[in-house]
């Protein structure tokens, strides 16, 4: 191998490198949630996150974790029980952890 074909080889492996880094990535809903719980047992609730709007997602965000499900659920913050587990005036939601992500 020569070294003009060495610099043709080079200078298409740094324009494709260029192009690949420079990729416009598609925009989209990166949400954690997209189905919302329409109920929610206050005394099945472990802890309740609460994730801020970020540039990957508009939207506050409520995510519930049951004592005996693995699997956390996403709820909207307009049920009454998750306005309860965040007032604090229901005795069957003092025992939520309440964690807000920065």
């Amino acid at each position: 191998m020569d070294c003009r074909t060495a610099a043709i080889i080079c200078a298409v492996l740094l324009a494709v490198t260029t192009l690949i880094q420079g990729a416009a990535v598609p925009k989209g809903n990166r949400c954690l949630c997209t189905k919302f719980a329409n109920k929610l047992n206050v005394k099945a609730v472990e802890k309740l996150e609460i994730y801020p709007r970020s540039s990957a997602c508009e939207k506050v965000e409520y995510v519930a974790t049951l004592k005996k499900r693995l699997v956390p659920i996403c709820v909207s913050p307009d049920l009454k029980e998750v306005k309860a587990i965040l007032g604090g005036k229901n005795r069957q939601a003092s025992h939520v952890d309440v964690i807000h992500h920065p």
